[in-house]
């Protein structure tokens, strides 16, 4: 009988640089803010060519595009906050904002009761958290300077990993412990960016909560840029952590989280020297458990191929060693071209500065957004002003090969686009139908 190997040990900040780097992700999400909020100008007539960090950084401001995106609310210029309306100067950390003015409470409300809700779902607290703040006065300096020497910490043992990391969290919240309950970390996915934490009794807490949250968020940020997930996610069979209770499951996109959470956890863990007794930890500390757990949602992951993207394969390959398996053969399209290709709602293009990645929005209510290749971009811009079969020639010109294999090359970029229907089909008289062999 043998042991299974367990998951390697890669370098995972080269292997997140390796999809984009942080400053990459950081563009590309801010280039998809900004032009959501363009989109949605109702009430934001004079949206400026570029948002403040301060705003479009902010989990607050995120949220709310975020809701107006989803069709659930009208976006107002009034409620695009910026981070500093909650967060004082003075109250940084290591250049990590922490929630400190008085009136977070109130702004961060929908946050704080989002995980109420949670803790009273599992019977694990009797009142709704609140933050400390200034106005806490000891209690927050306090808190704040253990905030400080866990940040310091996290350097010292991880400083690539956590630097990482922390370049996608954009403001932590701390829980008054008297009403936290059984809370210990959080990063609400309804508000990009915050990480909120139970008020801290030792610097290895802090360490080890930055980077379980701090993982959520940079996953976050690539969701939202880069291929995770494909369209068929959703129907995914759901996962059961067996550390859970028994009607506990996770659907695809937590168990992604999960497991990249828990892989940066065991890196954390490996080099603190946690399971060689060389850092005392907490008896709820998950870093004893993380590489277990992590090669056991991963080893679940890798069945689970027909549903990830090409960025999460990469991902799994990186830090397992193994390509997820997949059943699909990969389809292409006839030469024969049936139908001429119409682009009937103008578009707005953003080139964010990665050579192959062009940000697409469709101005309907609501507003659909799109990441897709520069050779798709150039084609829907053709596609706006000439046929199909006239769009041919540039890209013979540009890929510098014959019209006939052109041709071929561009129906499979078609397909893809007429899925995501951004473009759609015209019939052509005198055609044939358009056949897809698999």
């Amino acid at each position: 009988m043998t042991t299974p190997a367990g998951p390697v040990h890669c370098d995972i900040p080269a292997l997140h640089a390796a999809i984009a780097p942080s400053s990459a992700l950081k563009r590309e999400r801010r280039a998809l803010y900004q032009l959501a909020t363009e989109l949605l100008r109702g009430g934001c007539p004079h949206v400026p060519d570029v948002l403040d960090p301060d705003v479009i950084d902010s989990p607050l401001a995120r949220n709310r595009i975020g809701d107006a995106l989803a069709g659930r609310a009208t976006l107002t210029c009034a409620e695009l906050i910026g981070i500093s309306a909650v967060a004082g100067v003075r109250s940084c950390c290591q250049e990590l904002p922490v929630a400190s003015r008085p009136e977070a409470n109130n702004l961060l409300a929908g946050a704080l009761n989002t995980v109420g809700a949670e803790l009273r779902r599992q019977q694990a607290a009797f009142a709704p958290p609140e933050l400390l703040t200034e106005a806490d006065g000891e209690c927050f300096t306090s808190a704040l300077g253990v905030l400080r020497d866990g940040v310091a910490l996290a350097r010292r043992v991880s400083p690539e990993l956590i630097d990482d990391l922390l370049a996608h969290v954009a403001l932590v919240g701390v829980i008054d412990p008297r009403r936290a309950g059984l809370f210990v970390s959080a990063s609400p996915r309804a508000f990009p960016g915050l990480i909120l934490l139970k008020s801290p009794r030792s610097s290895i807490e802090v360490a080890e909560a930055l980077i379980h949250e701090g993982a959520h968020q940079k996953l976050f940020d690539m969701a939202i840029t880069h291929d995770l997930l494909n369209v068929d996610s959703d129907r995914c069979s759901p996962f059961h952590p067996p550390w859970a209770p028994t009607k506990r499951l996770w659907p695809l996109e937590q168990t992604l989280a999960a497991w990249h959470a828990y892989s940066c956890l065991a890196w954390f863990g490996h080099d603190a020297g946690v399971r060689a007794g060389a850092q005392d930890v907490g008896a709820d500390s998950l870093l004893p458990v993380a590489s277990e757990r992590s090669e056991i949602l991963g080893q679940w992951l890798l069945d689970k191929g027909d549903y990830l993207g090409t960025d999460a394969h990469m991902l799994l390959n990186g830090l397992i060693g193994r390509r997820p398996r997949t059943t699909r053969t990969t389809g292409s399209f006839s030469s024969a071209v049936a139908v001429d290709y119409v682009v009937n709602t103008p578009l707005k293009f953003r080139r964010c500065g990665s050579p192959d990645r062009v940000l697409v929005g469709r101005p309907l209510q609501p507003p659909q957004l799109y990441w897709i290749s520069n050779d798709a971009a150039v084609l829907l811009e053709l596609l706006g002003q000439k046929s199909f079969d006239e769009a041919i020639p540039t890209f013979a010109q540009r890929w510098r090969m014959q019209r006939l294999d052109a041709t071929d090359r561009l129906i499979d970029l078609l397909a893809d686009l007429v899925a995501s229907g951004l473009v759609t089909t015209r019939a052509t008289p005198g055609t044939g139908p358009v056949t897809r062999h698999c």
